[in-house]
């Protein structure tokens, strides 16, 4: 598992070898925004704790029944964030995301009026035009009734 990670960081963008090196807010706008996923994800002891907020400067695309960004200027995102204060914990969150989804630095936008800049989500590591991706929303709420129970009981 550890060769495979070390594989893994040799391959991804610049943001990855950053987010691993320090905690930093981490910004999720898909099943990752469900504190329960997140900490199966993850296998911690304690739920994180979820903060509101908004980041712009993506689209949001749908592969399948998950959300995918791309980068668009004006757009706005919104979500949840927390931090993310392990490299085990950024590595889980990495494996969970599968090898089509790839660290974007952005700005995270809190409810209090925050900015934390510097900060990483997860994009579309493909082409913006894929035709894997297509137009829509994520609906949060029929994720968590259908599809949820699959990560939070048997593992991903």
């Amino acid at each position: 598992m550890a060769a495979k990670f070390t594989a893994a960081d040799k391959t991804r963008t610049p943001a990855l070898t950053q987010s691993t090196s320090r905690p930093r807010y981490f910004f999720f706008y898909g099943s990752l925004m469900d504190p329960e996923v997140y900490q199966t994800v993850t296998n911690s002891a304690d739920p994180p704790v979820m903060q509101k907020g908004w980041i712009t400067g993506f689209r949001m695309k749908m592969w399948g029944i998950y959300p995918a960004l791309v980068p668009e200027a004006g757009s706005k995102i919104t979500g949840t964030f927390c931090m993310v204060n392990s490299h085990d914990h950024f590595m889980d969150l990495q494996e969970y995301e599968t090898g089509n989804y790839t660290p974007f630095e952005c700005t995270i936008f809190t409810e209090g009026a925050d900015q934390l800049d510097d900060s990483p989500t997860e994009g579309w590591a493909g082409s913006p035009a894929s035709k894997e991706l297509e137009g829509g929303v994520f609906d949060f709420e029929r994720y968590q009734k259908y599809f949820k129970p699959s990560v939070v009981r048997g593992g991903f």
